[in-house]
């Protein structure tokens, strides 16, 4: 993104024309004539009949443009309306350009604090929002005791791996189904081999095997 090309304001502009002329005040008092400028700075309203009468009041050239030029600091239009008088009057056109010059010097260093300001804010303002990066990121990242990070602090589970679950206080081996397989000689449960069945049947009843012994010679008797 292209940065925002800076410009002064009205009261910048101003306060550059204020010091320029402040600047250069030694230099135009030794200059200027300013009773030459009375009637164009009258007709523009930046001076009053009061005004000129006190700038002539004034005992020597010098002291006289020292006061024209309080009266322009004063005005925010003072300084251009001077040099269109200047220009009206065509004997003195090295002013403006002096004048020019001044303000031009003025303007650029007005820049240049505007610029760096703004730099040094932007600068302040990625660097805040850096340390919150920073600190946020520190907040969600847990670390083992190894030192290692980790920004997974628990295991997710998928429904799909269909992983048993078991419950607190249980025993049962989870590898197992649940569901009851059926017993051989019921519905549903594959036949016995031959040799099963030839077994089976040599045996008798089953329950017998587990009768006493002294159960078995009463029974035979």
């Amino acid at each position: 993104m292209e940065p925002t090309a800076l410009s002064l304001t009205e009261e910048d502009l101003t306060e550059v024309k204020k010091d320029a002329l402040e600047n250069l005040r030694v230099y135009l008092c030794e200059k200027i004539i300013a009773e030459r400028h009375f009637d164009h700075l009258r007709a523009k309203k930046i001076l009053s009949r009061e005004d000129t009468e006190e700038i002539s009041c004034r005992t020597s050239s010098r002291k006289r443009a020292g006061k024209l030029l309080d009266y322009l600091q004063e005005n925010p239009k003072g300084l251009d309306t001077l040099v269109e008088s200047i220009r009206r009057e065509k004997t003195q056109n090295f002013l403006i350009q002096k004048i020019t010059d001044e303000v031009l010097k003025l303007r650029n260093i007005k820049l240049e604090h505007l610029k760096d300001g703004a730099t040094n804010n932007l600068s302040r303002s990625n660097s805040d929002e850096s340390n919150f990066s920073e600190k946020l990121r520190a907040s969600t990242v847990m670390y083992h005791p190894e030192g290692e990070s980790s920004t997974a602090p628990f295991f997710s589970t998928d429904s799909s791996l269909n992983l048993p679950v078991l419950e607190v206080g249980r025993t049962e081996n989870p590898t197992f189904s649940s569901t009851t397989l059926p017993r051989p000689g019921d519905p549903g449960a594959p036949p016995l081999p031959p040799e099963l069945q030839l077994e089976e049947g040599t045996c008798g009843n089953s329950s017998e095997m587990f009768l006493p012994l002294r159960s078995r010679a009463l029974s035979r008797q």
